[in-house]
């Protein structure tokens, strides 16, 4: 019984070390290029920015236990677009070398933990094919999909960067104001991305108007149905803090 006790947890503690690593390759790629932390999270463990300061806490949204990293740009620099892809491709690439670094020092080297690296190895792999080689994983696009959109020359590229040129102006503000009503619009038209587009409309028409917009408000809502609980809760949540 003990031994299957050891059994799972170390296959837990596994799945969280490679799945952190990932996200510490997205983290550290959007670091070096100048874009500013805004969050880290691993299973319970969460790290964000808030107030200016970065403060550790405990991770009770279920939808992070799979792992999010956050950096954004402190600016609208023409460069972000390639530097926002070179932060999605960091992770795929992240979970690839460890694998293999994994895998050489579990097969070829005589080591205590040899069968954990190895597993470990096998971990970090599905990591990396998970997040190339479908586009999407529920509702989300995957890495390999996401650096695609986000350098491809036509509309499709223009959202990706509205989105985080909105997500850069409010965390950079922690408003709403500043944001282009033509980048809320941008995602709106997007398919993948108007259930964003209109949670910031709506965050953008409180703020100017000390109201919701109905029209925008029933929009909202109608979109939300098809959107995972999770995201769902966490979104509204942050609706109600206005109200």
């Amino acid at each position: 019984m003990e031994s299957k006790i050891i059994e799972i947890l170390g296959f837990i503690f596994l799945m969280f070390f490679v799945i952190g690593i990932h996200e510490l390759g997205h983290l550290v790629a959007g670091l070096i290029q100048g874009f500013r932390f805004e969050l880290f999270v691993i299973g319970p463990l969460g790290i964000k920015r808030e107030n200016d300061k970065i403060k550790v806490y405990l991770n009770k949204n279920l939808a992070y236990y799979g792992g999010v990293a956050a950096t954004l740009p402190v600016d609208d620099n023409p460069k972000n677009r390639k530097k926002f892809a070179r932060l999605i491709l960091a992770g795929p690439i992240t979970s690839l070398v460890l694998s293999i670094v994994l895998f050489v020092c579990g097969y070829f080297f005589e080591l205590p933990a040899e069968k954990w690296l190895l597993k470990a190895s096998v971990g970090s792999m599905a990591i990396f094919l998970a997040t190339t080689l479908p586009s999407k994983t529920g509702t989300f696009f995957t890495d390999r999909k996401r650096y695609q959109r986000v350098l491809s020359k036509g509309k499709v590229g223009e959202v990706e960067m509205a989105m985080l040129r909105v997500l850069g102006i409010y965390n950079r503000d922690q408003s709403y104001k500043n944001i282009s009503k033509k980048d809320i619009e941008l995602m709106i038209q997007d398919k993948d991305y108007n259930y964003f587009g209109l949670f910031s409309k709506l965050n953008y028409e409180y703020e100017i108007n000390g109201v919701f917009d109905l029209k925008t408000k029933l929009a909202y809502d109608e979109v939300m149905r098809k959107m995972p609980k999770s995201v769902v809760k966490m979104m509204n949540s942050q609706l109600k803090i206005l109200e």
